[in-house]
């Protein structure tokens, strides 16, 4: 019985929808007319060349090259400047000087050392004589603002020749 008012409520509600649309029809039509999209035809579509991957043999691009790939090959025949290769490489030198930062100094007993950042967020006490960076970059002199470094570049020839290079002290 609740009901039934409600349906004789909503009856009488959708009775007044009802009506003569005609000049909505006739205005739907008219713009429809008027109105003409125009839609650029698609570009064909590119053949298809099929390409033979024929490096199965190579190193994977996705995997880093192996360490005797990227040990340097040093010709120690000529009588010029080379970088000591018995020597122990330091923990600092797998980075490049862009990516260390110094951070600060300690000293004691007049000897001054640098505090240096590596991009994996360890911090090393550095001192002069020590190596870094990718170039055997030996520290010459610790201040509180910078680290003096000489690295040695390869010059093409098969020598080396010093290049001054520093590492200033970073506060971020």
């Amino acid at each position: 019985m609740k009901l039934l008012p409600i349906f004789i409520g909503a009856s009488v509600l959708l009775t007044g929808c009802i009506g003569d649309h005609s000049d909505l029809k006739l205005f739907v039509t008219t713009t429809k007319a008027q109105h003409v999209a125009h839609i650029p035809p698609l570009k064909e579509t590119p053949k298809f060349e099929h390409f033979a991957y024929q490096a199965e043999l190579m190193r994977s691009p996705f995997i880093p090259p192996s360490r005797e790939l990227t040990e340097e090959v040093i010709d120690t025949s000529k009588d010029c400047l080379q970088p000591d290769l018995k020597r122990r490489k330091g923990r600092l030198e797998t980075y490049a000087l862009d990516n260390l930062k110094m951070r600060g100094t300690l000293s004691e007993d007049g000897t001054t050392w640098a505090l240096v950042e590596s991009t994996d967020s360890n911090v090393y006490r550095m001192g002069v004589g020590e190596y870094l960076g990718l170039y055997h970059g030996r520290i010459a002199n610790v201040t509180p603002q910078y680290i003096e470094i000489i690295e040695l570049i390869p010059d093409g020839s098969g020598c080396w020749a010093e290049r001054p290079s520093s590492l200033e002290l970073s506060g971020q």
